[in-house]
C-alpha cells in the first residue's frame, strides 16, 4: 500500500481527542454519593467514544489517500505501435484546396487533421501510440502508451500552430527514440503528417537510416497539399539541383529498405483514405502489458466514517431524558 499525502498522518493524534475532553451533558449532582451507578451509561459512554476516535482516524487515513499496490495484465489484442509525426508548422492553419466551383474554402488542414486522426485512434482500441509534433524542431508529445485520454491530449497539442519552419528529419528521428523501450510486438509504424518537406542533411539522413531499419519500422507519408503544390507523383523531369525538396525526401524514403508508402491528400476525404489504408495495412497480433491502478482505500475510510457518525446520532437520540 501507498501513502500519497503522508503528511496527512501527522493529524492522526486527534484521534485521541474524545478520550481527552469529558463531555458537560448530563444531570448536575450536589452529592456524588446520591448518583446512581449506571454501568450501561458507562459502557456505552466509552463506546461513543471508541467510535468517534474512530471516525477522526478514518478521516486521517482517507485524507493520506492510500493506494492498493499497481497491477500489471498482458492483454492480447490486434494492432500496432504506432507513432505519429505531424507538422505543427503555421501553413497548417491553411485551408484545403476547397470546391474551386462554390468558391468556398473547406476545413483548415489541421482541423481535419485532429479530427480524422482522432477517429484513426478510436478506431483501433488495441494500439499503442505515440506522439511527436515538429517544426524548426522536434516537440515531444507522448510516449508510446495505451492510454487513449493522453494521446487525445496530446494530438489536440500537436495540430496547433507553431513556427513557420519544417524540420521534418528532427520530427521522425524523435519519433524512433520513443520505440527505444518498448518491446517489439506485432506491426511497428511511424505515420508522417505534414504539408511539406524541408532538406535532410546527410547526417541526417544516415541516422534514419539506421533507425527506421534497426527498429523495422514501417514509414508512412501523408502530404497535406494546397492547389499550388508540386505532386511528389508527378511525372516532371526536373534538373538535378532544381528538385523539389518533396520529391527528393520522396525519393530518400523510397530507398531506405523498409515498408514505405506516401500519400498525398488534398482535402479531408483523400486525407481519410490514406488512415483507412494505413488502418488496413497495420494490424496484427499485439501484445501488451497494462498498468492495473490500485485500490483506493479513501472513499472506504470516508464510508466508514460516515457509517459511524450516522450511528453515532442514533445513539445520541436514545439517551434517556430526566422527567
Amino acid at each position: 500500500m501507498t501513502l500519497l499525502q503522508p503528511w496527512a498522518l501527522l493529524l492522526l493524534p486527534l484521534a485521541s481527542a474524545p478520550f481527552l475532553f469529558k463531555s458537560h451533558q448530563g444531570q448536575m449532582y450536589s452529592w456524588l454519593e446520591i448518583m446512581p451507578v449506571d454501568r450501561i451509561s458507562d459502557i456505552a459512554n466509552m463506546i461513543v467514544k471508541v467510535i468517534a476516535a474512530i471516525i477522526l482516524a478514518s478521516i486521517v487515513l482517507a485524507l493520506a489517500s492510500p493506494q492498493g499496490d499497481n497491477k500489471k495484465v498482458q492483454k492480447v489484442g490486434k494492432g500496432a505501435q504506432t507513432v505519429l509525426v505531424i507538422d505543427r508548422s503555421v501553413s497548417m492553419d491553411h485551408p484545403f484546396a476547397g470546391d474551386s466551383t462554390s468558391g468556398r474554402a473547406t476545413e483548415i488542414k489541421s482541423a481535419a487533421a485532429r479530427r480524422l486522426i482522432t477517429n484513426f485512434i478510436d478506431s483501433r482500441p488495441d494500439d499503442m501510440m505515440g506522439v511527436v509534433g515538429f517544426t524548426n524542431s522536434a516537440l515531444y508529445g507522448m510516449k508510446i502508451t495505451t492510454n487513449r485520454d493522453a494521446i487525445h491530449s496530446a494530438i489536440n497539442a500537436a495540430t496547433g500552430s507553431a513556427l513557420n519552419q519544417t524540420n521534418i528529419g528532427a520530427g521522425i528521428t524523435e519519433a524512433v527514440t520513443l520505440f527505444d523501450n518498448i518491446q517489439s510486438s506485432g506491426s511497428r509504424a511511424v505515420i508522417l503528417l505534414s504539408d511539406g518537406a524541408g532538406k535532410l542533411s546527410p547526417r541526417v539522413k544516415r541516422k534514419i537510416a539506421e533507425q527506421l531499419t534497426s527498429k523495422k519500422l514501417n514509414l508512412y507519408w501523408i502530404v497535406l497539399r494546397e492547389p499550388d503544390d508540386i505532386s511528389i507523383f508527378t511525372k516532371e523531369v526536373y534538373a538535378e539541383d532544381q528538385v523539389p525538396d518533396s520529391i527528393v525526401l520522396d525519393q530518400y524514403f523510397k530507398s531506405l529498405k523498409i515498408k514505405y508508402k506516401a500519400f498525398e491528400a488534398d482535402n479531408p476525404t483523400t486525407l481519410q483514405s490514406a488512415l483507412q489504408y494505413i488502418d488496413s495495412k497495420e494490424k496484427n497480433i499485439i501484445q501488451y502489458s497494462v498498468s492495473i491502478p490500485g485500490h483506493d482505500y479513501s472513499r472506504d475510510f470516508i464510508i466508514l466514517a460516515l457509517v459511524l457518525s450516522i450511528f453515532i446520532l442514533i445513539i445520541k437520540n436514545l439517551r434517556v431524558h430526566s422527567w
